[in-house]
């Protein structure tokens, strides 16, 4: 083995043992103010708010419950800092 592969291997081999650890096991990002907001306001009534937030952590429930937004809810909120994790659907206002 060439002096070049020897030093090449004993190089790349920590970088490679390192991309191989585990991600991190921390809990998600939390919501911001605008999200929460839009959260909020398609909470259904017989439910609670702590528990609907608690729902709609989990991934699954945020493909099954998409988030109804309107135009009026477009212009007074950043529609920019609207978390993307979530689905969203623009309805004509109620």
């Amino acid at each position: 083995m060439s002096m070049r592969a020897l030093i090449f291997i004993l190089l790349v081999l920590p970088l490679g043992l390192l991309a191989q650890e585990p991600g991190s096991s921390a809990p998600p990002d939390t919501l911001n103010a605008t999200t929460r907001a839009v959260l909020l306001a398609n909470r259904p009534e017989h439910v609670e708010e702590a528990e609907w937030l608690r729902v709609m952590e989990r991934p699954v429930n945020r493909t099954l419950y998409p988030l109804r937004i309107t135009q009026v809810m477009l212009d007074t909120l950043d529609g920019r800092l609207l978390d993307r994790r979530f689905q969203y659907i623009l309805v004509n206002e109620r």
